[in-house]
């Protein structure tokens, strides 16, 4: 198990928290972050592994008000191409490996990238997510 907790999650759960998990992605392709907010709990933690002194999108944010904010500063990325290449629930967490291509608008640079999101969801709400990024991708485009 992703989660390292014992016992099985049964289909039903599984399909729930995948739902919370597309609903997530698909309120980041329309831009409406507040809903992207709203499926997290209040004190939701999300963390972009890697060095923030190297990379500005590596970082933890807490919290639904900084979530907004920091779900915001996403409008300068332009995602498109975006595809799920898969999705596995396990236990009370879901992970979720992805490709896009990202163009950071401000520098007009772009380039098609992997992502990995772990998802903690408890009661059908996000409580806290980790994101493993190409970092040195990410310094690349905003410079």
């Amino acid at each position: 198990m992703l989660n390292g907790d014992p016992g099985d999650v049964d289909m039903a759960s599984k399909k729930a928290m995948e739902k919370v998990v597309r609903a997530l992605y698909a309120a980041r392709k329309r831009g409406d972050f507040g809903a992207m907010a709203e499926l997290c709990t209040p004190g939701c933690r999300l963390h972009v592994a890697g060095a923030p002194e190297f990379c500005p999108a590596a970082g933890t944010t807490t919290g639904r008000a900084a979530l907004r904010k920091r779900f915001a500063e996403l409008l300068a990325f332009d995602f498109a191409n975006h595809k799920m290449l898969s999705i596995m629930p396990d236990g009370n967490r879901v992970a979720v490996h992805w490709r896009t291509k990202v163009t950071f608008k401000p520098t007009g640079k772009s380039a098609t990238s992997e992502f990995c999101d772990l998802w903690t969801i408890r009661n059908g709400k996000i409580v806290s997510a980790v994101q493993f990024i190409d970092t040195a991708l990410v310094a690349h485009l905003v410079q």
